[in-house]
């Protein structure tokens, strides 16, 4: 019996190779940023605004980038400049610090002691969160608290009475000139939270301050002070948390410092996108129906390193609120500097430059049938802008309303989300793309990219549970992989060969730098003014729409294609 042979095509491979590797180590920090964004301290209007001008970077220089190298072939210096300044730039978001923040609560002393951590009235505390006083009430484990305070003669007079404070007793013309007092170690009753007024408040065990401990305190009248506080717990520590600078964010050098690093990061994955794709095609010749088997190891890779990243994350954070996202920036870089290796070796072929490259590109998109591709795919960016920017958001608000002791493994629950879109949605549907389309066509995928999202953007806004968000998932296989591979194709499809890097480059642009741009836009507001549930189901609404608008068109294009005939 003769032994079998397996011939190995050593470009594709390494194409395969370079972006299981490269998407792999993008997956484990942009599937995050989001949430990284958050804890930084940033609202979900101004993340959104964020990634709004994240997406306009995109916009402009995938086609300037798409051009230069049409005009002067230099794809293949770009194509590893900018795959290094990935990895770099991701490593470089662990030195970006949190805006100034915090943690502020009133001391009041009457027949009890209490200390009043938020409110809904006064705009000197945090407003309060419902979610956050289900994990404190579930704690059982008192917490201690160090205490500043506030200089207020009217309460150090009334304390030092009522508590019998040792100092006071030995001098009690004693003047204070500090604008606080010492700090007060206080010791609080959690599990008998009160509401009063819209105000929650937890009880004071016990107090200590200079030589004196009182259990229980009380006061002979009442009085109240403001303080800062520093507690063992971090769920009561991030109810306690305000902002510590008036006005805008955009006066805070952290804001400009972390703006600059994801302005690199995000600039460098668009170009590096807009040119892997050409690069692949290039390397395929006459075979471009398997991008698809191309493509699907990166699908993989997102998907196995968003679930290794998660775990991670979960892994290596000392709190169940405040994550360490360290580990999935050294891994990121270590995985790009990899990918760096394999892309040297990939034969790149520089395209044949054409000095009519504006006027063919021009021509193209006056064409009425590519008018109404363009249009697909800002619709589809818009989408598509919601499960990338705002998913992980919602499904640590469904876990804080509905299910906070879950709360620990929740990076793990959104790496598991992230494996489920992109092996068990994006993969098969990537590899048989060139057969559906064949079968159905580029417009009928087009259209079916739209349905799949209005029913999927329902499903979230139904789900209690974040756990059922997971078989949802299995839909990003349509709504991205069907699609990307659509965009693609039909990018290539319709582009003169001169001009082919320009054309796919461009459509990049329009899905990412329009259409991802006013999604994040429109998403961040609508979220931050009504809530996930009422914005995906908004969302699933205006799909279902241009759907059916799109599908109209297809029939009123055929009927015009067979009347001519």
């Amino acid at each position: 019996m003769l032994p079998m042979r397996i011939r190995v095509n050593k470009r594709t491979l390494r194409m395969k190779l370079h972006y299981f590797l490269y998407l792999g180590g993008v997956a484990s920090v942009q599937g995050f940023a989001p949430t990284i964004a958050k804890q930084l301290g940033y609202s979900p209007m101004v993340v959104g605004s964020v990634f709004t001008y994240l997406s306009m970077l995109s916009f402009v220089a995938k086609p300037i980038i798409g051009i230069i190298v049409d005009k002067f072939r230099v794809k293949r210096v770009m194509f590893l400049t900018f795959v290094l300044l990935n990895g770099l730039t991701a490593f470089s978001l662990q030195f970006i610090q949190k805006v100034p923040t915090e943690a502020v609560a009133n001391l009041s002393c009457d027949t009890t002691t209490v200390l009043n951590v938020c409110s809904n009235n006064d705009d000197r505390l945090s407003q309060c969160d419902d979610s956050l006083f289900k994990l404190l009430r579930n704690s059982e484990e008192p917490v201690e608290c160090q205490l500043l305070c506030e200089q207020n003669e009217s309460f150090r007079e009334v304390i030092d009475r009522s508590w019998n404070i040792i100092d006071y007793n030995i001098a009690p013309n004693v003047t204070y000139k500090n604008d606080e007092f010492e700090d007060l170690d206080v010791i609080l009753t959690i599990n008998s939270t009160d509401q009063i007024k819209q105000n929650y408040v937890f009880q004071v065990k016990s107090v200590h301050i200079m030589k004196t401990h009182v259990a229980f305190p009380v006061c002979r009248r009442p009085v109240t002070t403001r303080c800062n506080i520093d507690c063992s717990n971090d769920v009561l520590m991030e109810l306690a948390t305000i902002q510590k600078f008036e006005g805008s964010v955009f006066g805070l050098n952290q804001f400009w410092k972390y703006l600059i690093v994801m302005s690199l990061f995000w600039i460098s994955q668009a170009i590096t996108w807009s040119l892997q794709d050409p690069i692949c095609f290039d390397i395929l010749e006459d075979k471009p129906e398997d991008f698809g088997k191309q493509r699907c190891w990166g699908s993989i890779s997102w998907g196995l390193f968003s679930v290794f990243g998660g775990v991670l994350v979960d892994y290596f954070s000392n709190s169940d609120y405040q994550k360490n996202y360290v580990p999935i920036y050294c891994l990121c870089l270590v995985i790009i500097l990899w990918d760096f290796a394999v892309a040297y070796k990939i034969k790149i072929t520089e395209t044949v430059g054409s000095k009519d490259t504006f006027s063919d590109v021009f021509k193209l998109i006056t064409n009425f049938n590519v008018i109404i591709y363009l249009i697909w795919i800002i619709v589809m960016g818009i989408c598509t802008t919601m499960p990338w920017n705002y998913l992980f958001w919602y499904m640590e608000d469904l876990t804080r309303k509905y299910h906070s002791d879950k709360q620990s493994w929740t990076k793990t629950l959104q790496g598991f989300a992230i494996g489920i879109q992109c092996i068990g949605g994006e993969v098969p549907f990537l590899f048989y793309s060139g057969w559906l389309i064949k079968r159905i066509g580029h417009t009928y995928c087009m259209a079916l990219g739209l349905f799949t999202f209005a029913l999927r953007f329902y499903l979230y806004s139904v789900i209690t549970n974040p756990i059922w968000i997971l078989p949802v998932e299995f839909t990003n296989g349509i709504t991205f992989g069907l699609c990307h591979a659509v965009l693609l194709a039909y990018a290539r499809f319709i582009a003169p060969q001169s001009s082919s890097t320009t054309v796919v480059a461009l459509s990049g642009a329009l899905f990412e730098g329009v259409g991802t741009s006013i999604g994040g836009l429109v998403g961040g507001f609508l979220y931050q003014t009504y809530g996930g549930k009422q914005t995906f189901k908004l969302f699933s609404y205006g799909s279902l729409i241009m759907g059916i608008l799109h599908v109209i068109f297809i029939k009123l294009n055929n009927k015009s294609i067979n009347g001519k005939t």
